[in-house]
């Protein structure tokens, strides 16, 4: 009885959910809610839609692909009870408070200027020119592989998982590394988009074979993403374009558009495959490189490198892993982890982080913990592996179920001023930066939530400069402002 009152309970919630996003989309005719509450569902509440029966029949979900029970290995065992009904609870408080509070101030504050964007006003065209955006997209690759050769070999020579390897690493370069990747992806992605729609201001260059070379760009940098066995680059980029394209679909060439969308899609899905030991081994019967031990990495296990498991098992998990992700789970149980164990607030060490973190760690080396550090070594995570702490329990790490309120509302807050200066006038739109900016930033923000969902409210600083700035100022090396005639 409780199982089928938990899930009235959640699917009546669900509901009230997607009828936000559809309102949301009513205004304007805006893709931009949407996009964000499936982006916030899936890493919010995908994971309740499946475990508690997967727990109620005793794990017999690994027979169709589920393969997150590791997971309790490293973090801590998960029960559908008491807790697991109040974290989903909590969740779902999140995304009603980030949707209404969103609607609230585009229907009863922005709407209410009768003001429309034109786009008229701008006195000239921005073009970007694909052969610069392949020469960046193949520059950054470089010096993503560069940077990480020595793990890249490791992971041949002995026959390892390369994702393993890179994220198993005391590369001290592994930020610049994470960056390259990011742009190496969504700065293509970005341009190819300019070539799906015709309506504005900034444009594709009309050189001969520029949009096979813009997908080719797309394709290699997504090719590369996916061989070391990291996806997340990969769905921001798609989400970009999709949601400019969705913005635009009168005008859209839905050719060029499935383009992209099925180089996204089989990359995107196929993931784990590449996350396995199949490529690193078969390269190595190629190449035939020398074992090397000089390689620090920190100790961490995969169900498709672990020995527990028959290579029938590992390949059930291939095909049952392009359904269930355990991208479903880790954020999602991290809120049942801080209320089953009882974690002690901080009380805003999130903002003390987050304001030290302008001063260089060669200055400040013994930097306070973030909230993601804190709420690893509370749960008594397994040391040395990577995981996600959903951004509503940072939140409620830091300030209870007040924090969670307030983080939604922040949030909210951001998406809706991005929403105000997409639709209506800035003071100015004679500057190149202006017009990229007022153009892309929802767009930016809602592939940035992929990665932000998953992170404190640290994450606010990567958002706006990693997500926002750095790549319009990427964009900008790519373009030229011509003047209309």
């Amino acid at each position: 009885m409780t199982l089928i009152l938990y899930y009235v309970f959640l699917f009546g919630f669900s509901s009230l959910i997607f009828k936000n996003a559809y309102d949301g989309w009513k205004l304007k005719g805006d893709f931009v809610l949407p996009i964000c509450t499936l982006i916030l569902y899936y890493f919010t509440l995908g994971g309740a839609l499946i475990f508690p029966i997967d727990w109620y029949s005793n794990y017999k979900g690994i027979d169709l692909g589920l393969h997150y029970l590791p997971i309790f290995d490293r973090l801590f065992e998960v029960e559908f009870n008491t807790d697991y009904i109040l974290a989903t609870l909590y969740y779902i408080v999140f995304i009603l408070v980030f949707q209404y509070t969103y609607l609230y101030i585009i229907k009863k504050i922005i709407s209410r200027a009768a003001i429309v964007k034109d786009d008229s006003s701008i006195s000239f065209n921005l073009i970007i020119n694909p052969y610069l955006v392949l020469t960046l997209v193949t520059s950054l690759i470089g010096i993503s592989a560069y940077l990480f050769s020595a793990e890249i070999y490791y992971a041949i020579a002995h026959e390892k998982s390369i994702y393993l390897i890179t994220r198993a690493n005391t590369n001290k370069y592994y930020t610049i590394h994470q960056l390259a990747n990011e742009f190496c992806v969504l700065i293509p992605f970005i341009a190819y988009t300019f070539t799906i729609i015709s309506s504005t201001k900034i444009k594709v260059s009309a050189q001969r074979f520029a949009v096979p070379i813009l997908l080719v760009a797309c394709f290699i940098a997504a090719l590369y993403i996916t061989l070391l066995g990291n996806r997340r680059e990969i769905l921001s980029g798609i989400v970009l374009c999709v949601l400019i394209c969705l913005n635009q679909f009168k005008y859209i060439n839905t050719k060029r558009f499935g383009y992209i969308v099925l180089i996204s899609l089989v990359l995107f899905l196929f993931n784990d495959f590449f996350r396995s030991t199949v490529i690193p081994r078969n390269l190595n019967k190629v190449f035939h490189l020398t074992e090397r031990d000089d390689l620090k990495l920190k100790e961490e296990e995969n169900f498709f490198t672990s020995n527990k498991y028959s290579k029938f098992e590992k390949s059930k998990q291939v095909v049952g892993s392009l359904v269930f992700s355990n991208e479903l789970f880790y954020a999602h149980f991290s809120m049942y982890g801080v209320l089953h164990k009882h974690i002690p607030l901080t009380y805003g060490t999130s903002f003390i982080n987050l304001a030290v973190s302008v001063i260089p760690r060669a200055i400040y080396p013994n930097r306070p913990q973030d909230i993601y550090s804190y709420y690893a070594t509370s749960v008594k995570a397994t040391p040395g592996q990577n995981y996600t702490l959903h951004h509503a329990t940072a939140w409620y790490l830091n300030f209870g179920v007040v924090g969670i309120v307030i983080g939604a509302i922040l949030l909210a807050l951001l998406f809706s001023f991005a929403f105000y200066i997409n639709n209506y006038p800035l003071l100015t739109l004679t500057s190149t930066v202006v017009v990229f900016t007022s153009y892309l930033l929802p767009f930016l923000l809602c592939a940035q939530l992929v990665t932000f969902i998953t992170a404190g409210p640290e994450a606010y600083k990567s958002m706006l400069i990693e997500g926002v700035v750095l790549p319009i100022f990427l964009l900008l090396l790519c373009s030229k402002k011509v003047s209309e005639a």
